[in-house]
């Protein structure tokens, strides 16, 4: 049965994407709206992500709250349509679609021949943006997790490959960034995403959050720059890409500390975007899952 249903999701979505990129731009996004807006109809995980809205943004009322995860679910669709439709990108329509501030980021940290490390969440539209840098000619791998359908990865991957980024499988993580850095490659990490007990409880929406650690950690063991990029939809526009370095020279010397600070210091940044564009971000996801093990507060409006 699951053998099954995998194959069905995969023609399913081998379908859109043909149908995504036949169509134009605008209305293919459109599509991906609608079909999200059905989804969210259906009342797939809308639960999971009011509550999240409703802790996050304690001051917002319902209708408010319900208007933010419709548009959540409407901007993802839009992200699956302009996903399907990367191998469409190319060079010389990039700049129709992206709007890109501060590259030379990228371009300092390379030429410190350490590579850099991009940190960010899923916001905006990052697959959009990792295609952008590489096209620009930036040597970008990508750190991804496994789906439970191992079709729709390789249909994944095989999209992100097409435009000429490396995929990095999180199993394989710790040699496969090393060596990337070593490369002098930007390697693209998400870290939002509930990292279980081995993440590092930071601050997010004034509660704790586990996150995952790596990002950071491979920043101080390679010496690679620590970049947080933002990303965001500026409606049927362009997206506009933003970079910007995570300061590394103040940190304290104790190594946990350090990576906490690291941690702490990008999820604050992941955490403006979001309350400036709230229905760009991942809502439906279950961030606030695991406890710390001392049960830490709510912390205050000041950290």
């Amino acid at each position: 049965m699951k053998q099954w249903r995998h194959t069905l999701e995969n023609f399913a979505l081998s379908c859109l994407s043909v149908a995504f990129r036949r169509l134009p731009r605008f209305i293919s996004i459109r599509i991906g709206e609608s079909l999200a807006g059905l989804v969210y109809l259906l009342g797939l995980r809308v639960a999971v992500a009011k509550d999240n809205l409703a802790h996050a943004f304690p001051d917002l009322d319902q209708r408010q709250i319900q208007k933010i995860a419709r548009g959540c679910f409407r901007h993802f669709g839009a992200l699956l349509a302009e996903f399907a439709r990367l191998p469409l990108v190319k060079r010389e329509n990039l700049f129709d679609l992206v709007e890109i501030e501060a590259s030379q980021v990228l371009d300092q940290a390379r030429a410190a021949g350490r590579g850099g490390i991009v940190v960010s969440g899923h916001f905006g539209n990052w697959e959009l943006m990792g295609a952008s840098i590489a096209i620009l000619g930036y040597p970008v791998s990508y750190v991804v997790t496994r789906q439970e359908n191992e079709l729709v990865e390789r249909q994944m991957d095989k999209l992100r490959r097409g435009e000429g980024i490396e995929i990095i499988k999180r199993r394989d993580a710790t040699k496969g960034v090393l060596r990337a850095l070593r490369q002098n490659r930007v390697v693209a990490i998400l870290s939002d995403q509930d990292a279980h007990e081995a993440g590092a409880f930071v601050p997010f929406f004034g509660r704790p959050a586990s996150t995952p650690r790596g990002a950071a950690l491979f920043a101080l063991r390679a010496g690679a720059a620590l970049i947080f990029v933002e990303s965001y939809r500026q409606g049927l526009g362009k997206l506009r890409v933003i970079f910007e370095r995570i300061r590394t020279d103040d940190l304290p010397p104790d190594r946990d500390a350090a990576v906490y600070e690291l941690v702490r210091r990008f999820t604050a940044r992941l955490e403006e975007a979001v309350r400036r564009h709230p229905e760009q971000w991942f809502w439906m996801h279950r961030r606030w899952k695991t406890r710390p093990p001392n049960d830490l507060p709510p912390f205050s409006e000041g950290g």
